[in-house]
């Protein structure tokens, strides 16, 4: 079994580390959905490191050991309330990413990659959209776009939305890129992500020709279960072939 690190970064961030000593110079930090936490991606963790990489969970925002009222209010918000907030919640996480990839390329790992799911899929995008650390990215179930599904905008949504990395697309794909979609997803519609890998393979193909983008047309939000082990068999190829440059 691999070696268990629990911390935090600046004395307020949760980290679950994940590897095999020696340690691994490769990272990936790992990006959890919405209401979960970094312990819900232990498998997930687990296969990174036993391809040889460090696996590191990071609790988003108020989720996790930083649960807080924010998350239980959501429910009960409009629809445009609740992805006001969403969005907020990805504009908080963004900078902590960051942070925590300050602590672990302090600790000697590198190259950096990020793997994150449906919300944690947002993060991951807009992160590698600011850091040029990032060397590989695999979004599962996230979207580049973060106009509401409703396609109702009020001017607060307008402002967030002018932040989302689709508008920054040589900055979100400036390295290797791996969109992962669900094709019955009604939370977070495919054609988001496959509009975007078409955008770069179109206007941008120097850009484009180290995206990639899969859909898996019979799965919902949640996905099948062999869809995916599937997915995240694509994402460890992903990230074992972009970081280890084999």
């Amino acid at each position: 079994m691999p070696a268990e690190y629990r911390f935090r970064v600046d004395g307020r961030i949760p980290v679950l580390k994940v590897h095999d000593e020696p340690r691994p110079g490769p990272a990936v930090i790992v990006l959890h959905g919405l209401f979960s936490n970094a312990d819900d991606q232990r498998r997930e963790l687990d296969a990174l490191a036993h391809w040889g990489m460090a696996a590191v969970g990071v609790d988003a925002p108020h989720h996790g050991a930083r649960r807080d009222g924010w998350l239980d209010g959501m429910p009960s918000l409009s629809p445009t309330d609740s992805h006001a907030r969403f969005l907020y919640f990805i504009r908080e996480a963004v900078p902590d990413v960051s942070r925590v990839i300050d602590h672990v390329v302090g600790e000697g790992h590198g190259p950096i990659g990020l793997a994150g799911v449906s919300f944690g899929a947002f993060t991951a995008l807009a992160v590698a959209a600011r850091d040029s650390r990032v060397q590989a990215t695999v979004s599962l179930l996230g979207s580049p776009d973060w106009a509401p599904r409703d396609g109702h905008v009020t001017d607060e949504l307008r402002g967030l939305m002018q932040e989302a990395p689709v508008h920054r697309p040589w900055d979100c794909a400036r390295n290797p890129l791996l969109l992962l979609n669900a094709g019955r997803d009604r939370l977070v519609p495919a054609q988001q992500a496959r509009d975007f890998a078409h955008r770069l393979w179109g206007e941008f193909p120097e850009l484009g020709s180290h995206v990639g983008h899969y859909e898996y047309p019979e799965s919902d939000h949640t996905m099948r279960e062999e869809d995916w082990n599937d997915a995240w068999g694509r994402a460890l190829g992903f990230l074992r072939r972009t970081l280890y440059r084999e």
